[in-house]
């Protein structure tokens, strides 16, 4: 008599690379968030905030956001909050604890 076996359906989810690498080499944390925040932050931040500001260093849990012109800085100060917590709302809390919002040349 032959015996088949059902193939299980998978039960695990994939993990993803980033997790693989901060694992083994947790150094690599931060620049690897930094990468991901400059990557997405037109559609966390929206087209008007991203033209104006653009993310910096991460240094620490802390995200330098270099803003144009000090009108947009102002603004961006009023709105750090909301910022914050849209970037901890895609990228996670742990990684991002502030922001430094400081005028330059984006």
């Amino acid at each position: 008599m032959i015996e088949t076996r059902m193939a299980r359906p998978r039960t695990s989810t994939p993990t993803p690379v980033r997790a693989l690498l901060t694992a083994a080499l947790p150094q690599l944390a931060e620049p690897l968030l930094a990468l991901a925040v400059k990557r997405d932050w037109p559609s966390v931040v929206g087209p008007q905030v991203s033209r104006r500001a653009q993310p910096g260093d991460l240094r620490g849990g802390t995200l330098t956001v270099v803003v144009d012109n000090s009108p947009w800085l102002q603004e961006l100060t009023l709105l750090e909050a909301e910022l914050l917590r849209r970037l901890q709302a895609r990228f996670g809390a742990d990684g991002l604890k502030a922001l430094h919002l400081t005028l330059g040349t984006p």
